[in-house]
């Protein structure tokens, strides 16, 4: 595991970091661990704990920025496969609600198709059609769009601690 999950004061989370970077906060006192890992950094003969999660004594006010839509982060998040048949060949991204009929480029709007389903479904509503979608597309947050399952799996097992 290399990033480190980083908390404001008030704990919200702000961002995922690298080891060094979460590693040197903690090391000049602007930030604290929250959660540790098992494995230590061993530095010559002392050994300091490898910091998981840290939050910020400092309180920072940022403004949320949403993430952008692009065709790579649309396949990601519909697991590289088509969201009508489960087809992982010949992939294109589709408008749910085509633009012709006022469907914007929006993540609840986006996903990813194969060729053929992309043809039969044309310039058609879903309600038009007899083609379900397996799964609702959904907005990523900014730790499932650039965190690894297993600080997710951390993220997670925090949040029901409180």
């Amino acid at each position: 595991m290399n990033g480190v999950l980083v908390l404001n004061s008030d704990y919200s989370p702000l961002n995922v970091t690298s080891f060094n970077r979460g590693f040197n906060l903690v090391y000049k006192g602007k930030a604290e661990v929250v959660k540790s890992s098992d494995e230590p950094v061993v530095c010559g003969i002392i050994k300091l704990v490898r910091p998981v999660i840290i939050r910020l004594l400092n309180y920072v006010s940022i403004t949320r920025r949403r993430i952008r839509v692009n065709r790579h982060r649309i396949m990601r998040r519909d697991h590289n496969a088509c969201v009508y048949c489960g087809n992982k060949k010949d992939l294109t991204i589709d408008h749910i609600v085509p633009k012709s009929k006022g469907g914007g480029n929006t993540w609840d709007n986006l996903v990813t198709c194969c060729i053929t389903c992309n043809s039969k479904k044309g310039d058609k509503l879903l309600s038009e059609t007899n083609m379900k979608l397996m799964k609702k597309p959904t907005e990523p947050s900014i730790f499932s769009d650039s965190v690894g399952q297993s600080l997710q799996k951390i993220w997670t097992e925090y949040q029901k601690s409180f």
